[in-house]
């Protein structure tokens, strides 16, 4: 397999998901996340949340509807800020399978495309997840009335795991993920298997962090109601 210079592209998950995990984002009223902490991500990452807001949204429900198969448009809803995203992956998708149901190769310029796509929806996910589960939090801590320090104490620890199980992922495939990218062509079958995993995995972990999450909130917040007087 001929490699050449690597690309851009080979750093763009690993230095997104490191500013995603460990982007220190500030508390408003205790709890909820700030909105200003997108700035914070790479620029082309704000490009795309820029523009996926103002695309035609028929254009891309049409788009994902002719696409209905694809694994992007299966496992992510789409969001105003995620659809025009969501059809250019449709898109990029369709053309892998139908160049793997051909028995043909993938281009380098094919592969970098897709996976820097789908690295720009995890951090749009992963973002949109950490504001349900603060919000989730400051909803208990009021209901509950769990002390703001404790409150705040909690939301690091979610972070602190979430980084730490998402790290896991990372590197699991950070090694066939630097050989495709670095990679002339590659064939279609092999890539669409590996980026079959690859997606299905970050979208496991997202679901499967904000489960766990949730849960903990939950008996956390127990335990503070059950020892709030009864009026």
């Amino acid at each position: 397999m001929k490699m050449f210079s690597t690309p851009k592209a080979l750093f763009c998950l690993y230095t997104l998901l490191n500013v995603v995990l460990l982007n220190n984002v500030p508390l408003s009223n205790d709890l909820t996340l700030s909105s200003p902490a997108v700035s914070a991500f790479p620029r082309h990452l704000s490009e795309v949340k820029k523009n996926s807001s103002s695309s035609d949204s028929s254009d891309n429900k049409l788009t994902r509807k002719l696409y209905d198969g694809t694994l992007a448009n299966s496992l992510f809803t789409e969001h105003s800020d995620n659809a025009a995203l969501l059809s250019e992956l449709s898109k990029k998708e369709y053309l892998v399978h139908k160049n793997q149901t051909l028995r043909e190769n993938v281009s380098n310029k094919d592969m970098v495309s897709l996976l820097d796509g789908f690295n720009k929806l995890y951090a749009i996910e992963h973002e949109r997840m950490m504001n349900r589960l603060s919000e989730k939090l400051s909803e208990l801590q009021t209901k509950c009335k769990i002390p703001a320090y404790v409150a705040g104490e909690l939301l690091k620890e979610c972070k602190r795991s979430i980084e730490s199980e998402h790290n896991t992922i990372m590197n699991s495939y950070k090694n066939s993920y630097n050989s495709y990218v670095m990679s002339y062509t590659s064939s279609a079958s092999s890539f669409a298997s590996f980026y079959m995993r690859y997606v299905r995995a970050w979208n496991k972990g997202l679901k499967k962090s904000e489960e766990k999450w949730n849960k903990i909130f939950e008996e956390k917040a127990n335990i503070y109601k059950a020892a709030t007087p009864k009026q």
